[in-house]
């Protein structure tokens, strides 16, 4: 096959995941991408990769945030780049092409520090796949809502020698306590997970959603942003506000406790 003078050919093997990771988590730093691309710290792996995000950048796949966010550069999906990934087969009931907005600013700082909570994971050895809120809403666009919310990220964890199913929410700002009591009615009817893991930014605002939602799901756990980021599996958590351990004795708690459930079809399940 002959291709024009000039123009970007995009390697499904190579160029295809960089471009599901953009697209999926919103907006994603270059270090972020480079750690969660499975890139080496080797010379000729970094000069890989430059290369590869140059030409995606060139291209008009991805853009480039014009201004960096604490010293970082800052990459999002652009609806060229939809268009590609939807070429290869990945698309989204959420998010395409002829989408009105593809990007929310407002969001790019939750949608960073997700990223953080992903690596964390990912360093830990906790995570065997993770599906972001995009494509937790467009499973549930699919699914009729196969889950009773759009969760912010959905992971799968592995305890030992076992799985769980685990949604991610992150709480940057303290909502309403009628909210808070839709979210209660609302997890109370989630019957597809093991566990819900709640990632509250500040030590104060942990304690009020712990207040407030303990006890709507049997697998919810409560934890500071902090303390997760710092410690990962050693992080103290809580499952109501008088028990609690370590993340990873009470995730072991629950995969004990676990009844299985059906897990959705592995290419909707993107290794971590």
């Amino acid at each position: 096959m002959r291709y024009r003078k000039g123009s970007i050919v995009i390697s499904e093997t190579h160029d295809v995941p960089l471009l599901l990771l953009v697209r999926n988590a919103g907006y994603i730093t270059h270090e972020q991408l480079i750690a969660l691309s499975g890139y080496d710290k080797s010379q000729s792996s970094v000069c890989n990769f430059l290369w590869r995000i140059r030409r995606l950048l060139v291209g008009g796949f991805v853009a480039l945030l014009q201004r960096k966010i604490d010293g970082h550069k800052v990459y999002s999906i652009t609806r060229k780049g939809l268009a590609e990934l939807e070429s290869f087969g990945h698309m989204l009931s959420s998010l395409n092409p002829e989408t009105t907005s593809i990007g929310q600013p407002s969001k790019m700082t939750h949608y960073l520090e997700l990223n953080e909570i992903r690596l964390t994971l990912k360093r830990h050895r906790l995570l065997d796949s993770w599906l972001s809120d995009i494509e937790v809403c467009s499973e549930n666009l699919l699914t009729e809502d196969r889950y009773v919310k759009d969760y912010d990220a959905l992971a799968m964890l592995r305890v030992g020698d076992r799985q769980l199913q685990c949604a991610i929410e992150y709480e940057r700002t303290t909502k309403s306590l009628a909210r808070y009591a839709e979210i209660r009615q609302a997890l109370s009817q989630e019957q597809t997970l093991n566990a819900i893991l709640y990632i509250v930014r500040e030590v104060e605002r942990l304690f009020l959603v712990a207040e407030q939602l303990t006890g709507a799901h049997p697998g919810i756990l409560f934890v500071t942003a902090s303390a997760f980021l710092r410690f990962g599996r050693d992080a103290y958590a809580m499952r109501s506000l008088s028990v609690g351990g370590t993340l990873e004795e009470l995730l072991v708690q629950l995969a004990s406790e676990a009844h299985p459930v059906e897990i959705p079809s592995p290419h909707n399940w993107p290794v971590p």
